[in-house]
């Protein structure tokens, strides 16, 4: 059994109505995810989760505000709202959302060039305030970010899931896995872009594949190129529970031999601990 300091999950989401394709979507699953986590947390000393809101089909409409609500009932809630990459949010909707609570951004912006004319101004109250901005793209869709940081190189931006690389089939080495996460690589370069280290199961075949060893190089070579100081685990509750629990999601951490227990519990904790105390 690993040992179980204060931690910190970097990507969950929560929603009123299950979001399809996830196990509470699944026939004869009817839970609170919410409350469902919480007893999770008491479980795995979660003393934080970031919520990523999304809202994008039907019956995520109101994420955003679902979440904000939720934020009053769970002390470990520390919410990231959605915004589409192509209708900034105004400085009046970035207050509004922190008298809410919120803490960040989240966009899924696929290949969508339209972050780059964001004004800068959204960027700049987002660096001074240290907010984040968590992110899901893959491949060449992370060079658009290139462009933002070239101008905010302050701005505190989250690769999801580790950026999204290939999914692996067969076992492959560590040249390989830096050859497969050049674009993300190119970003730590910035001070403040964090990667999480979650979505194991999308990264191997089968999905189901714990505890996703294939995909380790991955993470050997997100560590050396970033540092472990920048690392952050993320459960990705609730999909992940199509695949395996929540805490087999941070025992992880302990079955790579690359990582020491002072960079497990870094990743698994005090990294964003640390982020989420500066915000303001």
């Amino acid at each position: 059994r690993f040992p179980m300091p204060h931690r910190a999950d970097a990507h969950i989401h929560l929603f009123e109505n299950a979001y399809p394709g996830t196990f509470s979507a699944r026939p004869g699953v009817q839970i609170d995810e919410a409350a469902c986590y919480n007893s999770l947390a008491d479980d795995v000393n979660i003393e934080a989760a970031l919520v990523i809101c999304v809202q994008s089909g039907e019956g995520t409409e109101n994420n955003n505000e679902y979440v904000a609500d939720l934020k009053s009932k769970y002390d470990w809630i520390f919410p990231a709202a959605f915004v589409d990459p192509d209708t900034p949010p105004s400085l009046d909707t970035l207050k509004r959302w922190r008298d809410k609570g919120f803490v960040g951004l989240v966009m899924y912006p696929e290949n969508s060039k339209s972050v780059s004319d964001f004004p800068n101004e959204i960027w700049d109250w987002m660096i001074e305030h240290r907010w984040i901005m968590s992110v899901n793209a893959k491949g060449e869709a992370w060079t658009v970010w290139e462009n933002v940081l070239n101008r905010h190189n302050q701005l505190r931006l989250m690769l999801s899931h580790l950026g999204l690389p290939e999914r692996v089939i067969d076992p492959i080495t560590v040249s390989q896995a830096r050859a497969g996460l050049t674009h993300q690589n190119n970003l730590a370069r910035y001070p403040e872009v964090r990667v999480k280290l979650s979505g194991f199961y999308a990264l191997t075949e089968p999905w189901f594949d714990y505890p996703h060893e294939m995909a380790w190089p991955y993470v050997e070579v997100l560590a050396d190129t970033f540092g472990t100081d920048r690392l952050l685990w993320a459960s990705d509750y609730t999909p992940c529970l199509n695949y395996q629990t929540v805490p087999q999601t941070l025992e992880l951490l302990w079955k790579m031999p690359f990582l020491n227990d002072e960079d497990r519990n870094r990743i698994g904790g005090s990294n964003l601990l640390q982020m989420l105390g500066e915000i303001s």
